[in-house]
Order: structure tokens, then C-alpha cells, then sequence
């Protein structure tokens, strides 16, 4: 199972970098997220109104289990000075370590690709470089519709192939300003996602 959660964790890492680019040093940013807090395993992002309530039995990884999985450190990615001028923010990174089920939260500022003015128009952008890069394992895709709390949203659908194992993963996000907030969801059960979309809230 750990081998399992691992792979999950890697492939919502490729896929919530699918659209950065680099942007220039003097880029203006209208809005810098804090990370979020979590308390009794409900998340909230105050910044983004993005929250989450999380399963009683999950398990959130420590800032430096998610470094190690970035092959960096907890100082180097989380760092005060680092989040100040951070492009890429790791926000949340939870598991049910019964069933392998993710969910990833995270923020990326846009920069001179903030034009995008539709939720869409980024996911779209994601599929087409997923599409044109080398990600083996891709069995399926699909551009579609989420109900998030009380809201429907775009979201991006994938299947995977991976360590023999068939993925479903969701991806849904949230723009505010040149920053898009991205919610990634990783089951072996298709029907899951349904669930786990319920249980986060776009305010």
C-alpha cells in the first residue's frame, strides 16, 4: 500500500506542474496566498476561499514528507523567505492510507499567463501539454463538470495505468487574480471522486 500511495503522490506532483512556466523576476502579483490551516481535519485557505473537510482517518503529510517527495527540503520549499517570493506554493497533501485515495492542494501564480480569465481555458491548457509530453500511463481524458460543494466547476478527468494499478484523478481549481488554486484527486475508485469533490468548497 505505501508503494501505492507513492506513486499516487508522484503522479499528482507531474500532473499539478503540467501548466508552470517561469515567469519574469519584475512580474506584478495581484494576490499572495498563505497557506492554509488545518484544524480537526478540516482545511481552509483563507486567501483563496478553498477548503476541505477532511476524512477523520486520513493522514496529512509533514511539510518535510512533501519536500522528500520533491527530492528537496521542508527549509527550501516552506521556508518564510521562500513563501514570500514562492511561484509554487505545496499547500496540502493528504492520504487514506487504507485505500491509497489523495488529495493535493496547491497554488501557482500564472504570471504572464494570467490572461486566462476562464477556469477552462487553464484546464485545457493542462490536457494539450499532458498531451503533447511523454506521460506513460495515460489511458484516458476527459474536460468535464464537478459539483464542489454547492458549486459546479470545470474539472479535468484522467486515467491512468500505474504499478498495475488503475488511477482516476480529478483536477479542479480556482483562479483568483494571476494565481490558480489546484485541487487534485487520485482514487482507485472512480466513483469516489463524486465524494471527494462534495466535500470541498470553492467560497
Amino acid at each position: 500500500m505505501k508503494k501505492l500511495i507513492a506513486i499516487f503522490i508522484a503522479l499528482m506532483m507531474i500532473l499539478s506542474l503540467a501548466a508552470c512556466s517561469e515567469q519574469p523576476e519584475d512580474e506584478l502579483i495581484e494576490v499572495v496566498p498563505a497557506r492554509g490551516t488545518t484544524e480537526e481535519g478540516f482545511y481552509k485557505n483563507e486567501a483563496f476561499g478553498i477548503s476541505f473537510d477532511v476524512p477523520a482517518e486520513w493522514y496529512f503529510l509533514t511539510d518535510e514528507e512533501i519536500a522528500q517527495t520533491m527530492g528537496s527540503t521542508a527549509e527550501q520549499l516552506f521556508g518564510e523567505d521562500v513563501l514570500a517570493q514562492a511561484d509554487y506554493i505545496y499547500d496540502l497533501y493528504c492520504v487514506d492510507m487504507e485505500s491509497g485515495t489523495t488529495v493535493s492542494i496547491n497554488y501557482e501564480n500564472l504570471g504572464t499567463i494570467g490572461e486566462f480569465t476562464e477556469e477552462s481555458e487553464y484546464l485545457e491548457t493542462v490536457l494539450a501539454q499532458l498531451l503533447s509530453g511523454t506521460n506513460p500511463g495515460i489511458t484516458a481524458t476527459e474536460l468535464s463538470v464537478a459539483n464542489v460543494g454547492k458549486t459546479t466547476v470545470p474539472c479535468l478527468n484522467i486515467t491512468l495505468e500505474a504499478g498495475g494499478n488503475t488511477i482516476y484523478e480529478s483536477i479542479i481549481v480556482k483562479k483568483i487574480g494571476t494565481w490558480i488554486g489546484t485541487v487534485t484527486m487520485a482514487t482507485l475508485e472512480e466513483a469516489e471522486l463524486e465524494t471527494l469533490a462534495a466535500s470541498i468548497s470553492f467560497e
